[in-house]
């Protein structure tokens, strides 16, 4: 009796853990990231915030921001604009699966990308489930730790790990995340 070869997709492994925490090399990974995007002429300028535990696939919750962030892809790519974002998800007890995304919309797009969005969701595109604000920066050339996104990027770190602590980050349970915890658009890789 021959056995069959097992076969499993490379996108499929990222799913059959259960996460906890985000390491120090992924918060390494996402402050690069976020950095490389204000040097490619294409800062983080939007922080939005998305809670959807009751829309979200528990085994897969990734699966529902991979989509939103598909569409904003298109929409971008569509008027020849930069594709610049990085995410992370987040499983609390009181807000349940949320996440936390940073994304460069060019000031003159705003509204358009807001407007966009309405049809890309099954529930309304407003707070309390859905926040969007602003990210100051300095001129460019100007980055240093006391500005406005590194401020922002410790906030959606806060998952790390405890044992392996981060200046300026104080961890803080994040709930248990079925999967991959973070992300970046291929631009800030």
């Amino acid at each position: 009796m021959s056995k069959k070869p097992l076969f499993i997709s490379i996108t499929k492994i990222s799913y059959i853990h259960a996460t906890k925490h985000l390491s120090k090399n992924q918060v390494d990974k996402l402050f690069k990231a976020g950095e490389r995007a204000y040097e490619l002429g294409s800062p983080l300028n939007r922080f939005i915030t998305i809670h959807y535990d009751d829309y979200a696939n528990k085994k897969r919750p990734q699966k529902f921001i991979l989509e939103y962030l598909e569409h904003t892809r298109k929409w971008l790519t569509r008027r020849g604009l930069p594709v610049a974002y990085l995410y992370t998800l987040e499983n609390g007890k009181t807000k349940g699966i949320h996440a936390h995304l940073l994304i460069h919309i060019p000031n003159g797009y705003q509204v358009a990308y807001k407007k966009a969005m309405r049809g890309w969701f099954p529930f309304e595109v407003k707070s309390p489930r859905f926040v969007f604000k602003p990210i100051g920066y300095p001129p460019f050339g100007g980055l240093h730790s006391l500005n406005e996104i590194y401020g922002v990027l410790r906030y959606i770190c806060k998952g790390l790990d405890p044992a392996t602590p981060i200046n300026g980050i104080e961890p803080k349970s994040q709930g248990e995340i079925m999967g991959r915890r973070w992300g970046a658009s291929n631009s800030l890789r």
